[in-house]
Parts: structure tokens; sequence; C-alpha cells
């Protein structure tokens, strides 16, 4: 089953539960894959044998706003105020950040938070049967996070504690609530008889017509979803619930509507998502481009083209994700990694486009006089572009959410930058 560090099988043959104390024995770093026929799939990032994060991919999939209002730290109406300037602008803050940045939350509640949401995650993930499980080594584990996350390193012990407690109580709700924390109900036809209900469950009552889930019902009421499942539950077995079946949930529109031949997220991520990002025809553009470039009068205008380019592909990206990308995000950014400017000189920003022409005329007067000027001038260009050029891709490929397409980008873009390592001899 092991060939080194790599490790992969049937979770049939071997659970999850096993598959965590390889990875914490061997001390490994690196990323565990978990798909299912259906095409559902969950991501485990380990850091030297400590859990670090973990994805699930699924439109129901558990999110940070969910155990945020679970958890009662903040309320739906601060949360979609973070998700709509997250929209605006995908390169800033997250949507944590921006609640700590705000007040609504403190940076203690984020990190709890965190922890949670990884936590009952993988007790999700430990109720799958049947999938296969593949292990992906890495030398370091922030190459492989998503967002530029810190590893969380959470012991393994205490995730197999809450995965087998959590499994343990699903072995017999599962009968009753058949799709898990997903499953969908309705109220029953009128009872024909009088019945008296305390205020907490009138308020599942009436929450179970207005959004359905369970999940969605217990981030609404703000308390944890086991607690509102259990009660749920019972509500089922006494016969004042129905289960709606998972055919008819297709119909009534409770699946979210999708490209079926990819993984879907939940919403607030699917609208953030960059996999699609046209990163290979980009590469294929710029490099047609450089090659045109017969002198570093040329290359260096052409790399400030190149940044242009680039966000015009993200910003092509965010309007077929159904957002449009902040005017000044750029600037924003440019300002954040101190790369506004080139001594004296502050590059032109407008409408998330350097200004080539002003750029181009600033090369021709310094490199057409002093020599040692130009080759200076020459020296420093180079690293501020090439520094923006890495930024904004490392910015972007952050936001793509399976690790091993992220690195499977960073390889292409690595390899077309080999082209631009340009000596100042060669000036």
């Amino acid at each position: 089953m092991t060939t080194g560090t790599v490790l992969s099988g049937l979770l049939k043959d071997f659970g999850l539960v096993e598959v965590l104390q390889v990875m914490e024995l061997g001390g490994m770093t690196g990323a565990l894959h978990l798909k299912q026929a259906n095409g559902h799939m969950g991501i485990i990032y380990f850091n030297e044998g400590k859990m670090a994060n973990c994805s699930e991919f699924d439109p129901g999939a558990l999110t940070l706003g969910d155990v945020l209002q679970q958890l009662g730290m903040t309320t739906y109406q601060h949360i979609e105020e973070a998700f709509s300037q997250q929209l605006q602008d995908p390169f800033g803050k997250r949507i944590g950040e921006r609640l700590v940045a705000s007040g609504a939350i403190s940076d203690k509640q984020l990190r709890d938070a965190l922890r949670t949401k990884a936590i009952w995650t993988i007790r999700e993930l430990s109720l799958w049967k049947d999938g296969a499980y593949d292990f992906m080594p890495a030398p370091n584990v922030q190459k492989l996070l998503p967002y530029g996350e810190a590893s969380l390193n959470i012991e393994v012990m205490r995730v197999t504690m809450e995965m087998i407690r959590y499994s343990d109580e699903w072995e017999e709700m599962i009968k009753v609530l058949p799709q898990g924390i997903r499953t969908a109900l309705r109220m029953s036809p009128a009872i024909p008889y009088t019945m008296r209900f305390d205020m907490r469950t009138l308020e599942l009552f009436t929450h179970v017509n207005l959004y359905g889930r369970v999940r969605r019902i217990a981030s609404v009421i703000r308390r944890p979803e086991m607690d509102v499942a259990r009660e749920l539950a019972q509500l089922v077995q006494q016969k004042f619930l129905l289960v709606i079946p998972q055919m008819d949930m297709l119909q009534r529109g409770y699946s979210q509507k999708g490209n079926d031949k990819k993984v879907q997220l939940p919403e607030p991520a699917e609208k953030l998502r960059l996999e699609n990002f046209e990163l290979l025809n980009l590469i294929s553009r710029m490099e047609q481009a450089w090659m045109k470039c017969r002198t570093p009068m040329e290359q260096l205008p052409a790399m400030v083209q190149f940044v242009n380019w680039t966000m015009d592909a993200l910003a092509d990206t965010c309007r077929a994700n159904g957002t449009e990308l902040d005017s000044n995000t750029l600037r924003s950014l440019m300002a954040n990694e101190n790369l506004s400017n080139m001594g004296s000189y502050d590059f032109k920003v407008d409408q998330n486009h350097i200004d080539v022409e002003s750029f181009t005329s600033l090369c021709y007067e310094v490199m057409s006089g002093d020599m040692k000027k130009a080759e200076g001038f020459y020296d420093e260009a180079a690293m501020v572009l090439h520094r923006l050029l890495c930024t904004i891709f490392e910015t972007i490929n952050a936001r793509v959410a399976d690790p091993r397409e992220r690195l499977e980008n960073q390889e292409v873009w690595e390899a077309m930058f080999e082209q631009f390592a340009l000596r100042s001899s060669e000036v």
C-alpha cells in the first residue's frame, strides 16, 4: 500500500482513521485526496504528522460562515457584508480577516472558528464508507494550503477521537436523516389533534419551512449543527417532520445547479474560485510576445504589458463567476507589496492597468543616456516587474482549490519566468 512516502488505496479496505494514524506516525507533510464515485472530494492537509487543514468540495459543505453563525460569534448580515466586499476585491482580505477588521469578531474567535471548521469537516469525511484516497507529499505545506493560510497543526489524536464519536452517533441517526447533515425536511401534513410544543421546537418548525436543510437551519438559528440534528431527528421519528427524498430535492432546487463535470463548492466559494483562470493561454501569449522583444528597451515595457494582460484575464474570470473585479485591485496590490514606484518614478495605474506609454517614455529617457545608470535602471525595473508579476500570479493561484492544480500552475509559471531572468550585462 505504501511506496516511500506515497500512500493510496480504498476507504473500504483501510478506513480514514487508520490513514490519519499512518500520517501521524510517519510525520508526513502533504495533502491527502479523498474522492467518491459521485464526484465528491475532500482534501486533508498535513504538516509533519499534524492536521494543517481540511476542505470538502460539495455545494452543501461546511463554510466558515456556517461555523461563525452556529457558534454564535457573528450574524448572517455581518458575513454577507464581508462576502460582498470580497467579491469586489478577491486579492484583498478573506472573509474572516474582514470580520476581524470590522470588529464583528476577534482574532481569537477567528482562530477558534477555523480550527472548529477543520475538525467538523473531517468528521463529515469520516462518514465516507467508500471512495479512494491518494497522498501527495510536499516538502512545505504552505505551497499546498490555499489562500496562503497558516497551518492549524491540530493533533491527529484529537481529530480521530472526534471522528469516531461522530461516526458512532450517526450510525443510528442516519436511519432517520439519510443524507446526514445535508438532509432536507418539511413539515408533516396537518396533525388531526391538538399538540403543545415548547418555543424551541416551534422555532425549529418555522425554520424547517423556510430553509429545509439541517445545516442551513442550524446556521440561521445560530446553534451547533449536531445539536440541531439530534432534535430534528426526534421530530422525524415522531412524524412531525418528513424527509424530502434526494430526487425531490433536485427537482425542488435544493441542490445547486451547475456544471456536473466539475466539483461544486459551496455558493460563496463558487463565486471566488479561479480554476477557470486561463493561465496556459496567458503564458503562451506572453512567451510569443517576449520572443519578439529584441532589446532591453522593448523587454521592460513588455513586462508591464504582461501585468495588464494578467489583470484582464483575472477580470474575465471574475465575470465568468458572476462578479466584477474592483477597479482599484492592482493599485491596492502594488501598494501592499511596496511596488508602486521605482525611486522617484510612480507607476501610473488606472482601471487595473499600468500606463505602458508613460513607462516606455521613462525607459527611453534613462536607457538612452549614461550606460551605468541605464544598467542600474534595468536591474531595478526588471526586479520590480518580476516581483509584481509573481505576486499577482501567487495571489491568483492561491484561490485555486485543488493543490495538484496549484503545483502544476506553479511549475508552468516558474518555467516561463526563467526566460525573463536576463542579466544586466545584456543591457
